[in-house]
């Protein structure tokens, strides 16, 4: 007889594997004591067996007994080798094709070639499922209760640090979360840079180059656009305590595992940590980050220009500006030239050329504000969202009416026709309020103007701009630009490019 040898524990907090080895050492001792011979040792190391997660080691046994490597598997107890039902009833099927039978050392033989061995793997299996589920219930509990007092589950956060709390004996009973200067800076820096308009990337490999270590604190890791994304729009940074609980489906019914992500995290109350951000600023910073419009994209997308995302303007049917390049071969020469051109987004009704269009902007621009009687908007103003707040809480009001009939459905009160009917009202005006919020976008940042006009040389301050910093002063300013048609092609014509100065938002 040959004999493959497998083992399992779920949980490996250091990383010894001194569990697995024990689990070995006793199977071999099986094998030796029935004259088996040992062809193969398979083992999974810190792996839930119930939770659907791979088992490369479990997965090499199956393939090795599929091929009829051997007649017998060694475990030290038939857990170890199945916890879920869909696993246990796919892999008996296979064993017992090719009459292999499962030895426990502490446990039965199963001889799954029979009906009888069948059964009691089942039984068996039944049990070791139950066990897995009931402490999973138990593990949920606990974690939804912790949610509710506001403690973090797990290690602690990038932000803080923890402390343990001691009785009057000097033992620890529990813990606590505090600010950790550094980390919090960090935070707050990156809060701060994306809603100036930096993109996530930059902040990141500014982070990078700065050797600010991540959040992860795993060597070679390096910060991403999605790691700073994370960090910026997190509840925790103004102390509210999120719960993912149960997997759900959109009417409320308890989804499978394996489903992908929950649906129903929700913020469920204060935190017991303290916040590293104010809320109008977590509000601003989730309003960029979720927001689809010109906003958002400027945010995450390397390339930005001057007039792109609503600036710029069409001046025919008043769509968005794009930007396009265009390669053309001049005859007289024999050069291939390449251009980038301003286009209208919807139809391309006019084309003109970019640098000469972004040339002459900010020569009107440097022009007005060196001009001793220009009218500026007031950069003192305090920087805020003017109306989103009304919007959210009416997006939330609808969801929160969306998510009641979805649990009316899920409990039979209502029927599917019903559903659909409140959900076809509701859920349009909430997408409604949703545009309204987000595209109700914080009050540009003044500083890139403030510097401008404190320069000795406004002319040269601009030129020493990026683009970002120049946007934001055409913000501030609340300048347009609309780019008229022309029979001369995509050329450059300044009296084919209007500049209007709308009246301040912000007077």
């Amino acid at each position: 007889m040959k004999a493959g040898l497998y083992a399992r524990i779920s949980q490996d907090e250091h990383g010894t594997e001194k569990g697995v080895q024990r689990q070995l050492e006793d199977a071999r001792a099986v094998a030796e004591v029935r004259g088996w011979e040992v062809v193969g040792e398979w083992a999974d190391n810190d792996v839930s067996a119930y939770s659907g997660a791979t088992r490369p080691g479990y997965q090499a046994l199956m393939e090795s007994a599929a091929a009829g490597e051997f007649d017998r598997i060694v475990v030290y107890m038939t857990s170890r080798l199945w916890r879920s039902r869909r696993e246990r009833a796919e892999a008996m099927d296979l064993l017992a094709d090719r009459r292999i039978s499962v030895a426990a050392v502490s446990g039965p033989e199963l001889e799954l070639a029979s009906a009888s061995g069948r059964m009691v793997a089942g039984i068996l299996g039944e049990f070791d499922t139950a066990e897995s589920a009931i402490k999973g219930e138990r593990v949920a509990r606990a974690a939804l209760q912790r949610a509710q007092e506001g403690r973090a589950s797990g290690p602690v956060l990038y932000g803080w640090r923890r402390e343990p709390v001691l009785d009057d004996e000097g033992r620890q009973v529990s813990f606590r979360d505090v600010e950790d200067e550094d980390q919090a800076d960090i935070v707050r820096e990156l809060v701060d840079r994306i809603i100036a308009g930096e993109s996530m990337k930059g902040i990141g490999e500014d982070f990078n180059r700065r050797g600010v270590p991540v959040p992860s604190g795993r060597a070679g890791v390096k910060w991403r656009a999605g790691t700073v994304r994370k960090l910026a729009l997190r509840p925790a940074n103004i102390a509210k305590r999120v719960h993912h609980g149960l997997k759900r489906d959109r009417l409320g019914r308890r989804a499978p595992r394996h489903s992908g992500p929950c649906v129903d995290a929700c913020i469920i109350g204060d935190a017991a940590w303290p916040p590293i951000i104010e809320e109008e600023r977590h509000r601003e910073v989730v309003a960029l980050l979720t927001n689809n419009s010109r906003r958002t994209t400027i945010a995450t997308n390397n390339r930005v220009h001057l007039l792109t995302y609503g600036i710029g303007r069409c001046g025919v049917c008043g769509a968005d500006l794009r930007v396009k390049s265009w390669r053309y071969h001049r005859k007289r020469t024999g050069q291939t030239v390449q251009r980038t051109l301003y286009t209208c987004e919807a139809k391309g009704c006019t084309s003109r050329d970019e640098p000469s269009v972004d040339d002459l902007v900010g020569q009107v621009v440097v022009a007005r504000l060196s001009a001793p009687d220009a009218a500026l908007p007031d950069l003192t103003a305090t920087r805020g969202r003017t109306g989103a707040e009304d919007q959210q809480r009416i997006a939330e009001e609808l969801r929160q009416r969306l998510n009641e009939a979805a649990a009316d459905y899920a409990d039979g009160l209502i029927d599917r026709l019903q559903l659909r009917e409140i959900s076809g009202r509701l859920r349009p005006q909430m997408e409604i309020a949703e545009r309204k919020a987000t595209r109700t976008c914080a009050t540009p940042d003044p500083k890139p103007l403030r510097d401008l006009l404190t320069n000795a040389s406004i002319q040269t301050a601009w030129a020493q701009l990026d683009v970002r910093g120049r946007r934001r002063v055409l913000e501030v300013l609340n300048l347009s630009v609309s780019l008229l048609p022309t029979r001369q092609g995509p050329g450059f014509e300044p009296t084919d490019v209007v500049i209007e100065w709308a009246p301040s938002s912000h007077d």
